[in-house]
């Protein structure tokens, strides 16, 4: 298979963008692509219900002129039953193959993070209304988690609204005097990390989506109760 894909002509080629990680530094890579139909033959092993063989598409995905610097240069073989007969399709399943870590993020949240597997609702239609809200939650904590390694210098306002910030602040810093201007997202989101268990330590990175979710539940808390005293200042203690 994977010579019969080296032979094709070439159909095109576009950068992707390499993001930087411990082990390797962020770049931009110029990459060709081929693809070609392929036909596999499942393998047979005795007591088991014989298959019949399959077509799909190969597409190769090669750095044909990598730095000279880089170690481990891209070469993807990808095996897709979409069907591809020119570039622009091939270029979309390869842009849905580099979106694949990011779908697998996006589902630990709305598994493990809003917990759907637990829900008991006994109906069709209101499991699908839970889950539609679920993914709205989980879209919303993994923007938190890049926007904050993106764009970490933007006001937090852009991510997070008036009390949730200002309640934000008061809890961290155990004061009620609020700053002149907003925080920075890079600032607010550690904060939120912080109310989930993070340590903030050198050696922690960037905080993760665990304990993002962790400190957006507790905030979300934080942000009704300063909802409801806004609301009702006869709630505060001094008051009663």
């Amino acid at each position: 298979m994977w010579a019969k894909v080296e032979s094709q002509r070439k159909a095109g080629g576009f950068t992707v963008d390499m993001v930087g990680n411990p082990k390797r530094k962020a770049r931009q890579a110029i990459v060709s692509v081929r693809f070609c139909a392929v036909g596999l033959r499942p393998t047979w092993r005795p007591h088991q219900k014989k298959l019949p063989p399959i077509t799909l598409t190969a597409i190769l995905v090669r750095e044909d002129d990598p730095p000279a610097d880089i170690k481990e240069p891209i070469e993807w073989v990808l095996l897709t039953n979409t069907t591809i007969k020119n570039f622009s399709q091939a270029a979309q399943v390869i842009a849905w193959y580099c979106c694949g870590w990011q779908i697998e993020v996006f589902y630990k949240i709305i598994k493990s993070g809003c917990r759907v597997e637990d829900c008991r609702l006994q109906t069709i239609a209101r499991l699908q209304n839970y889950i539609a809200l679920m993914c709205v939650v989980a879209w919303r904590l993994q923007w938190l988690t890049y926007i904050n390694r993106t764009n970490p210098q933007a006001s937090c306002i852009t991510v997070l609204t008036t009390i949730e910030w200002q309640a934000l602040y008061m809890r961290i810093h155990k004061t009620s005097v609020l700053p002149n201007s907003p925080p920075s997202t890079y600032q607010a989101i550690r904060w939120i990390a912080q109310l989930g268990g993070f340590l903030g330590r050198k050696s922690d990175g960037e905080p993760g989506i665990v304990t993002i979710w962790r400190g957006w539940q507790r905030l979300q808390d934080l942000a009704a109760t300063c909802e409801l005293i806004v609301i009702d200042p006869t709630l505060l203690v001094g008051n009663r």
